[in-house]
C-alpha cells in the first residue's frame, strides 16, 4: 500500500478561456488518484462538514479513506488565476479553514505501509506523519515556496529524514540558494536524501542520485486546460510504479519518472481531476 498525506481542497481556477469554481483539488487528491492506477492508496487528509457528498463518493470509489478526517467547519479553499501561457499561477485567495490547525493522525492499518508520500502540507505536519510510521521502505517528500520561506528549518529536517524529494526547479534554487539545480540537488542529498527529482513543467523532469543524472522530456500534448495538480500527479505516477514493481532499483526509478511524466500530462488536459477519472 501507498500512504500519502496531503491537502484536500475546493479549487477555483481562472484561465483566460474558462473558470472552474470550487472543484475538487488539493495535493492529496491529485497524488492519490494518480497512484491508485498502480497500487492501493490510503489518503490522510481533512475536510469540513461542507465538503460535497459527490466528491467524497468519487474518492471512496478509488481510495482507502481510513485516514480521512471530517472536522466541523469549512473545507480548505484556494482561488488562483493563470495567464495565456498557463505557466504562471497567481494566488488570489487562500482560506485554510479546517486545514489550518490540523494535526494529521495515521490510522493503525497505515503504519506498516511500505511506501509513504509526504505531499504539500506543512513540514511540521509531514514530520508528525513520519514519526507515526513504523518502517516504510520508501519515503518521499514534496514542498512549495510557502514552506521554504516560512518553515525552512523544519523543511530541511524533513528532507534529511526521507529517501527522496520531489521539487520544481525554482523551489530547488530558492531552498538551496543557488542558480544551478544540479548544485541544489546535490545539496539536498548532502542533507540526507538518497535522490532528488527536479520537475521542470513542460520541459520534463530530472532524477538525481549520488551516481547518476537521468533527464527526461515531458510527454508531448496538444490540449492544455489547467496545469493544477500536474506535479502531484507526476509524483503519483512515480510512486505508483515503484510500488507496483516492488523494488528500488535504478531501472525501476527511471521507468517511474517516465510514468510520472505521463500521469502529469494527462491531468492538465482537463480542469480539476476530471481527466484522471476518465482514464
Amino acid at each position: 500500500m501507498i500512504v500519502t498525506v496531503g491537502s484536500i481542497c475546493l479549487d477555483t481556477t481562472r484561465t483566460p478561456f474558462k473558470t472552474a469554481e470550487e472543484v475538487l483539488g488539493g495535493s492529496g487528491c491529485y497524488f492519490s488518484l494518480a497512484s491508485s492506477f498502480f497500487a492501493e492508496t490510503g489518503l490522510i487528509g481533512v475536510i469540513g462538514t461542507d465538503f460535497p457528498k459527490a466528491y467524497r463518493s468519487t474518492l471512496e470509489q478509488r481510495l482507502n479513506l481510513r485516514g480521512l478526517e471530517v472536522k466541523e467547519g469549512r473545507t480548505f479553499r484556494f482561488d488562483s488565476s493563470f495567464g495565456y501561457d498557463l505557466g504562471v499561477r497567481t494566488a488570489n485567495k487562500t482560506e485554510l479553514n479546517v486545514f489550518g490547525e490540523w494535526a494529521p493522525a495515521v490510522p493503525g492499518e497505515y503504519k506498516d505501509a511500505e511506501y509513504l508520500y509526504l505531499g504539500n502540507v506543512g513540514p511540521d505536519q509531514q514530520l508528525r506523519v513520519l514519526d507515526q510510521m513504523r518502517d516504510p521502505k520508501l519515503t518521499v517528500a514534496d514542498t512549495i515556496e510557502y514552506w521554504i520561506v516560512n518553515q525552512r528549518d523544519s523543511l530541511v529536517e524533513v528532507l534529511s529524514r526521507v529517501n527522496g524529494a520531489v521539487l520544481n526547479d525554482e523551489e530547488v534554487r530558492h531552498l538551496c540558494d543557488t542558480t544551478n539545480v544540479i548544485t541544489g540537488a546535490r545539496k539536498i542529498m548532502d542533507w540526507g536524501a538518497d535522490f532528488v527529482i527536479v520537475k521542470k513543467g513542460e520541459h520534463g523532469a530530472t532524477l538525481f542520485t549520488e551516481d547518476a543524472i537521468f533527464p527526461t522530456c515531458s510527454y508531448p500534448i496538444e490540449e492544455i486546460s489547467d496545469p493544477t495538480g500536474a506535479g502531484d500527479s507526476f509524483a503519483g505516477g512515480f510512486m505508483g510504479h515503484i510500488a507496483r514493481r516492488g523494488d528500488l532499483s535504478m531501472q525501476t526509478f527511471k521507468e517511474a519518472v517516465i510514468y510520472g511524466n505521463i500521469m502529469g500530462s494527462y491531468v492538465v488536459e482537463r480542469f480539476s481531476i476530471e481527466r484522471l477519472l476518465s482514464l
